[in-house]
Formats: C-alpha cells, sequence, structure tokens
C-alpha cells in the first residue's frame, strides 16, 4: 500500500472507500485493491465460521448456550 491511498469498507454503508486513515469505526481495513476491501465481509464471516466450528471457540459456544437467547451460533 505504499504511496497509494488504502481502501476501507464501509459497514454502515456496504461501499469501499479510499482514505489515508480510518474514515470511521465502522469501517473494515485497510486494504490494498477495491477488490479486497468489497470481498472483507465475506471473508470475515468464513473466518469466524470456522472459529466457531474450532474447539478454541468452545468456552464461548458453552455461554451462549447458557445465555440461550436462541441465536444460532455455529
Amino acid at each position: 500500500m505504499s504511496g497509494s491511498q488504502p481502501y476501507w469498507y464501509n459497514l454502515s454503508t456496504q461501499t469501499v472507500v479510499r482514505a489515508d486513515e480510518r474514515p470511521s469505526e465502522d469501517t473494515l481495513g485497510p486494504f490494498g485493491s477495491a477488490q479486497e476491501a468489497e470481498e472483507s465481509p465475506a471473508v470475515l464471516l468464513e473466518h469466524a465460521r470456522a472459529w466457531l466450528a474450532s474447539e478454541e471457540s468452545e468456552p464461548y459456544r458453552e455461554m451462549a448456550a447458557e445465555a440461550d437467547d436462541g441465536t444460532d451460533y455455529v
């Protein structure tokens, strides 16, 4: 990303933006290309699902089960 503005994905507006610094708290990034930024929500969801399916998330799944608010975490 040297020499050019990085790309960010704005979760509120679901758009890609360019800025030298993080534009708001609602953004993911920085990314080196607009395509990376555009794909970031899907990649983030994929990683989150993989983590939830892993043994590392077991204590958190147990807490969620105790809360029992009907949310499907896996």
